[in-house]
Order: structure tokens, then sequence, then C-alpha cells
């Protein structure tokens, strides 16, 4: 789902004054964007990108910046946000939250390789390491989170969908979440959000779903959007083989988090089938919407309810 909110190049000179970044020089808007409004920005000291936040509430800014900071003063590749000239990490254009980042090199990601995939998990596992530095704030229950959610789209599916998606809730729950390691995570990681140049990670972006859960989430989540090809309806074992074990060599799964290893695989593809099935049925009025098919991730989730190839932590 995205927004898209205009700016003039008068909105943007006057909103740089409040940076120490240069003049401006040109600036253009970034299709790829899905939840939040973004331009590529030129200034006569270098080259940013602008984020209009569209996602998340002003209130939970400090929480993903202050995340994003951390990580990139502990040598973690991520666009880092430029402070105004008061301080703040952010400001407000077009009655937005307005936040400008460095430019990062590269590209991102369409069909991870091996080695990108490699790449990233051992990436994955340094951000968990570093997260455990931080206080446990904007917590995120997920399967509360999915079992609410599931209630309210519940009535709009077939009786399959229903009976799919009671069953993952009910598997679901029993899992001790209370007993998985916790901090805050990025929530969102797939191959669009990691610039590579080459096999050499460039950064991460888009941190906007950022909260804190349990970093086995975080790592299932990313297991899933890297090795699930939606158009073949296919999961490379090999490759989460690969990113499991690079994520294991910096960070160990503890025994909690491989017993829940495979259902929580399932728990990340219910939450995402269930977030676009809410963009489906009940969208924000007044928005300029691109909808995520939700049947790839119902896909995904009947899959891992019925393969043993994905018990890769056992």
């Amino acid at each position: 789902m995205s927004v898209y909110t205009p700016v003039t190049r008068e909105q943007l000179e006057s909103y740089l004054q409040l940076c120490s970044v240069g003049t401006l020089t040109e600036y253009r808007g970034i299709e790829a964007g899905v939840e939040n409004t973004n331009f590529f920005v030129t200034t006569s000291e270098g080259e940013y990108v602008l984020t209009l936040v569209e996602s998340v509430g002003t209130e939970q800014l400090p929480f993903i910046l202050g995340l994003i900071e951390h990580l990139a003063q502990n040598n973690i590749a991520c666009a880092i946000p430029i402070h105004l000239n008061n301080g703040d990490l952010f400001g407000t254009l077009n009655d937005r939250p307005a936040i400008l980042m460095t430019r990062l090199e590269g590209t991102p990601l369409d069909q991870p390789s091996d080695q990108q995939a490699s790449v990233i998990g051992h990436t994955l596992a340094r951000m968990h390491k570093l997260s455990q530095q931080l206080p446990v704030e904007q917590f995120t229950h997920i399967h509360q989170w999915c079992s609410e959610l599931g209630g309210k789209v519940m009535p709009k599916l077939t009786s399959d969908e229903q009976s799919l998606l009671q069953q993952n809730l009910l598997e679901g729950g029993q899992i001790q979440w209370a007993a998985l390691p916790t901090g805050p995570v990025h929530a969102d990681l797939f191959p669009d959000n990691a610039m590579f140049s080459g096999d050499q990670l460039c950064g991460l972006i888009d941190f906007y779903h950022a909260c804190s859960a349990p970093f086995l989430y975080d790592l299932c989540v990313t297991l899933n959007a890297w090795c699930y090809d939606e158009q073949e309806a296919q999961y490379d074992f090999n490759k989460a083989l690969l990113i499991l074990d690079s994520y294991q060599s910096i960070r160990p799964l503890e025994a909690e988090e491989q017993k829940s290893f495979s259902m929580m695989l399932q728990v990340a593809a219910m939450r995402f089938w269930l977030s676009r099935l809410r963009d489906i049925h009940f969208p924000k009025e007044g928005e300029v919407v691109t909808r995520k098919d939700p049947q790839g991730k119902r896909q995904l989730l009947e899959l891992l309810g019925e393969s043993q190839s994905l018990q890769l932590a056992s």
C-alpha cells in the first residue's frame, strides 16, 4: 500500500534550510515506495533520500531512528538519518513527519544470489546482537496482532481460508513467546530493503515496521522473504540453509528458539497474509493504494504447514 504526498520545489528548499546539507540542486519521486512517500534529493553537498512518513505515527519515530543510529554507529550498513540544525532527527513537511537520510550506493534486490543471502544472514545476526543492548520498547506481540486482525478479516474468507487461519492461530499460540529472546528488530527485511553492489551489502533501508519482537520472528520473516518465490510457489531450501548457517555462525539459536522454529516460519507467513488481506478488505479511506495479492502468502502458509523440509533448526 502506498500513499503519495506531493512536494513542491519551494517547500523542499524551505525544509532543507533546517538542515546543514547545502542548497537544493534537483529532486525526484521514487516510484518504488510502498508505504511512504520518498524522494531522491541532490544538494550542493551530497545525495540524500527524503521520506514523508505515512505508515507510522510520530510517536514511533524516536524508537525507529534510534535503532537505525545505534546500528550505524556499530558498523551495520544502513542509511543514516540527518539531524536537523536543532538536533532533532525529523521535522514536518506537508503535514507529514519528514526524515532526510544519506543515499546509499547499490540497488535493491529482485532475485538474491546465494552469496547475497549468506551476507544477509550474517548481518541480521549482528543486528540482533546489537539490539540486545537496547531497551525493549515499542513491543509488538505478534500472535496477539495476528489474532486481532484475524478476527476482523475472518468473515471475508472462504471456508478453506478460515480453517487455514484458525489452525495457524491455534498452533502459533502454543509458542512460548515469553521465553524467546526479544529486542528491537527490522521486521520487514525483504530483498528490496537491502541495497547491494554485486555481493557487497551497501546498506539496509525501510525500518518503518521496526518494533520489539522475538529475534526468531525477524529471522523467519527474512527466511520466507528471501527464499520463497511467490510466482513459482517454490521455497529454496538450500538458500534458507545458507541464511540460517550464516546467522548461527554469529548468533546460535537458543533451545527454545529451535523448538519454535518451524511454527514461527508459519507465524511469519500468516502475519503478512493477514496484512495483505487487511489492505484488500479494509483499505484506509483517501489513500492511493498499491495492494499486493494475498494469494502468494496463503500458498506459502499452506506449503509450510505441509512440508517437513524446513525443519532447519531441529
